[in-house]
């Protein structure tokens, strides 16, 4: 019902914009290269039950430690 009424051209755009936001902390760890981002990405799929663990793997993401370059 919702769907339909909401109609199939936003669904199309809010979906890739749902997902950004509910893999946020997976993206900030590739992006600022952190040494635990594996462990990040890991936990980030099922940390969406729980804003209060999404928000901790968000901080654990910006706050990491940087990967050492060679």
């Amino acid at each position: 019902m919702f769907i339909s009424n909401f109609g199939s051209g936003k669904m199309v755009l809010l979906l890739p914009l749902l997902f950004a936001i509910y893999f946020l902390p997976s993206i900030i760890a590739v992006l600022l290269n952190r040494e635990h981002k594996g462990k990040i990405m890991a936990a980030n799929i099922p940390a969406g039950i729980s804003w209060i663990v999404w928000f901790g793997i968000l901080a654990w993401a910006i706050s990491g430690r940087e990967k050492v370059k060679f």
